[in-house]
């Protein structure tokens, strides 16, 4: 359930964008920004297994784009939060931002307040398929396991990264259950006949290499 790709746009000029994985997003995004119609002002395309979600207000377009397992609240949520810190902060460079609030709606989401009746308004914005005005375009991503954050401690300081993979948790589960294993097996046959299983193992190995 994760936000890939986020961006600010003024009309059809790009003003700020950040993408947590590689991807065509600008291409697409700049296609989109091209041929979008003028209503309405909040809306949902389906893109093969992608959502991409937009907000207009006062010719600023506010985008991101999720995969399917992201729910369409959480997106709209994302893109109602970067349009009120928009209107507040310096414009000049907002990635840094939409980085951190990516990963905030991305990955910490049981953090976030959700005001009475926004739910509500966000289940009866439109969702259409993307070929009225992406045509034969594909996003193509890449990278989806290992999703890329930026974030910034404190003013003028290089930016560091926050790593998401998912390999990483696997082999955390994996580890964990051979440990189970491990204590199961001594527990029922003793320590003596481990040591032996896991020679034979060794052995076994050793013979295939």
């Amino acid at each position: 359930m994760s936000i890939l790709f986020s961006v600010i746009a003024n009309n059809k000029n790009i003003i700020s964008a950040y993408a947590s994985c590689d991807g065509n997003f600008v291409d697409i995004v700049s296609e989109m920004l091209l041929k979008r119609p003028n209503i309405p002002d909040k809306m949902t395309y389906l893109h093969g297994k992608y959502l991409i979600n937009y907000v207009v207000e006062n010719g600023y377009v506010y985008l991101c784009v999720t995969d399917k397992a992201c729910q369409r609240s959480r997106a709209f949520l994302f893109l109602n939060e970067i349009k009120r810190g928009f209107k507040m902060k310096n414009k000049d460079d907002y990635s840094n931002v939409l980085a951190a609030e990516m990963f905030r709606y991305s990955q910490d989401y049981n953090n976030i307040i959700i005001q009475d009746g926004a739910l509500d308004e966000i289940n009866k914005i439109e969702v259409e398929c993307s070929e009225s005005i992406l045509g034969e375009k594909i996003l193509m991503v890449k990278n989806e396991d290992n999703l890329e954050y930026s974030t910034i401690s404190y003013v003028g300081r290089t930016p560091e990264k926050i790593i998401v993979s998912v390999e990483r948790t696997n082999s955390h589960i994996i580890l964990g259950m051979a440990l189970i294993l491990t204590v199961v097996i001594m527990y029922i046959f003793g320590p003596a006949t481990f040591v032996a299983i896991i020679g034979i193992f060794f052995y076994l190995a050793r013979r295939k290499t």
